[in-house]
Order: C-alpha cells, then sequence, then structure tokens
C-alpha cells in the first residue's frame, strides 16, 4: 500500500431515512427496510477512524437528523478528534438545533439547491416546501455564524440556472458553490434523458471556471474530475486536491457499514461490521481502492491524457454506464471523439 494515501474526507451515511422523495436519491432513501446502525456500531466506526487518521467526517444520509442520537454521534467524533460537518436537507432544522450543532463545533454544513427558483427545486425535489426548508436552514446558520455551502445537482433540467444558483447560494451567504455532475446511479438511473451530454458537459466546466473567476464563493465541483484539466486549484483544494478523489483522500461508510470509495460507486471495498471494525485493513488493503490509486490501471484513453494524474476519470460514471470501474469515464472519450 502506497502510504501517500490517507482519508481527508469521509462520508458517513448514517441513515436511509428521509422523508424527502427526490428523483435523484443515490441512497434510494424511504426503502432501507429498517436496516440502520445501533449507535454503538456508529461509534465503534468513529474510533476505527480516528485510530486510523483525523479526518473530517461528513454525517450524511439520507437526512441525518432523521437519527435521534445524531447529537450524541457528533459529541462522540469531536471526543474523539474527528473534524465534522452535516449535510441536511434542512426540513428538521430550527434555532435550536443549529445552536447545538454550532455548540458541538460542527465545522460545516452541506445544502443542496437544485433550482434558482421554488418551482424548480421542488419539481426536482419531488417535495414541496424543500426549497423554502433549504433557505430557512440558510439563514438560521448565517445568524448563528456557521459556514455552510450550496450542492447542486446539475443535469440537462437546470443546465441554464447555473450561474444563477451560484449568485443565489452567494446571495445567502454560503461559502462554497459545490456542484455535482449527475450520475446515472440510485434512482437518477431512470434519469438517462437528464444526463449531460459531451458538449454539455465541456461548455458547464467553462462556465464553473468562469464562476470560479468571477464569484467571490468558492467553487468545487464533484462528480466532475476532468474540471482538474481547466482550472488550477485553489484554496481547500490545495490541501484536499483536485480530480477524483474517491479511494484516494475520500471515502463513504454506508448506513450497513459497508466502505466505497464513494457514495456513487456502489462497489463494497469492504464491511466494518464483518472485520471487526478495521478500517485501516480495508482502506490499505482493498483491491479495490489499490486500483483507483494506481493510475496505471486505467484505460489507454486515460493513459495517453495529459490530466490523467490531477484527473482520473470518474469511476462512478465508468462503471454505471460500462460495469468497469476502471473503463473509459464515458464523458471523457465523447470528448476526445467530439475535438
Amino acid at each position: 500500500m502506497d502510504t501517500q494515501y490517507k482519508p481527508q474526507l469521509v462520508a458517513f451515511e448514517v441513515t436511509g431515512q428521509c422523508q424527502f422523495n427526490c428523483a435523484h436519491c443515490r441512497s434510494n432513501a424511504q426503502n432501507t427496510n429498517g436496516q440502520e446502525l445501533t449507535t454503538l456500531e456508529c461509534k465503534k466506526i468513529l474510533v476505527a477512524l480516528s485510530n486510523y487518521h483525523r479526518c473530517t467526517v461528513v454525517f450524511t444520509g439520507g437526512e441525518p437528523m432523521e437519527r435521534a442520537d445524531l447529537c450524541d454521534l457528533l459529541r462522540y467524533a469531536k471526543g474523539l478528534g474527528l473534524r465534522t460537518a452535516l449535510s441536511t436537507c434542512g426540513y428538521l432544522m430550527d434555532e435550536m438545533m443549529m445552536q447545538r450543532f454550532k455548540a458541538l463545533d460542527v465545522m460545516t454544513l452541506s445544502l443542496t439547491l437544485d433550482g434558482a427558483t421554488e418551482k424548480k427545486h421542488d419539481t426536482f425535489r419531488r417535495t414541496p416546501g424543500a426549497f423554502h426548508a433549504v433557505i430557512k436552514t440558510a439563514e438560521l446558520a448565517k445568524k448563528a455564524s456557521m459556514r455552510f455551502q450550496v450542492n447542486t445537482t446539475i443535469n440537462r433540467g437546470n443546465l441554464d440556472e447555473v450561474k444563477d444558483i451560484a449568485a443565489l447560494a452567494q446571495s445567502l451567504g454560503a461559502y462554497c458553490f459545490n456542484p455535482y455532475i449527475m450520475l446515472p446511479t440510485g434512482q437518477a438511473s431512470r434519469l438517462e434523458d437528464q444526463m449531460l451530454g459531451p458538449i454539455e458537459y465541456e461548455v458547464l466546466l467553462n462556465d464553473l471556471y468562469v464562476i470560479k473567476q468571477d464569484f467571490p464563493v468558492e467553487v468545487r465541483v464533484s462528480c466532475g474530475p476532468q474540471f482538474a484539466r481547466v482550472s488550477k486549484p485553489i484554496g481547500a483544494e490545495r490541501r484536499l486536491g483536485v480530480g477524483c478523489l474517491g479511494g484516494r483522500e475520500h471515502a463513504f461508510i454506508t448506513h450497513r457499514g459497508q466502505v466505497q470509495t464513494c457514495g456513487f460507486l456502489p462497489i463494497s471495498a469492504g464491511n466494518l461490521l464483518e472485520n471487526d471494525f478495521d478500517f485501516k485493513g480495508i482502506w490499505e488493503n482493498a483491491q479495490l481502492f489499490e486500483a483507483i490509486r494506481n493510475r496505471k490501471t486505467l484505460p489507454a484513453h486515460c493513459q495517453s491524457c495529459d490530466s490523467v494524474k490531477a484527473c482520473g476519470g470518474c469511476r462512478a460514471r465508468a462503471y454505471a454506464l460500462s460495469g468497469d470501474a476502471l473503463g473509459v469515464d464515458p464523458l471523457c472519450s465523447r470528448l476526445s471523439d467530439s475535438a
């Protein structure tokens, strides 16, 4: 194992439960059949992470606030020396909870706006009131001096609103605008007609670069590693790296203890409930992680690209469309073919 790789950011899916019915849901929330990690299992996972590397743990779901023990888990993580963040839809947030999260030293909140208007966002989320829940949470965070970022799942339906959403994020007080390029995984596998094509994707990458240059808000891109080709890393990106970080600086732990490179590549590298919570063993020895870290295992298309080290292609997109996580990222190949 190459010891240069340490998990800087671990997304911990503490629940699959959520009251929303989003069209693109990665975790297929609301259909978890009651399977959840116990409080003790969650704490054992946090200990395993802390013993290996003092990373940032993003509590996510589903909706993590659906767990009655969420504050207990955040407090426990803090006691272990882990930094914490919280990804929330906001529908359970109020001023008291915001103050509790601040007192627990939650570093940042991740909110999601998939449209610049209530109609667009709520239609995509298939939940009336979803837009107002985010706006309310952003206002509460600003009042409490809590840092928050705005994520956006970019697809053909909101492609023409990206700049407007970035402007809205900035006006709300977000420190970061983090677009996610929608992948055909989970519920989103049924939305193939909403996936970006190669030309749309290339235009988007350049639009995001302009936003990054012109807007004071930070701009990061998830599930779009080719952004490394058009953008020079700045700020936190120098610490976290650029391109695809899955299995290199990022891991995802499901609500059943599976360890994955990210939440969008549904291949388990190992299960913490089944290996006595040995996160180190999975991170350092799993064949999946080793293969993804080794750029020489990537297809010839990647090998011939000047950005192979910084980018690496999206392994989740390659897997979703070809069944091979080490295959060609379709947007890479199409861009090359259309050049």
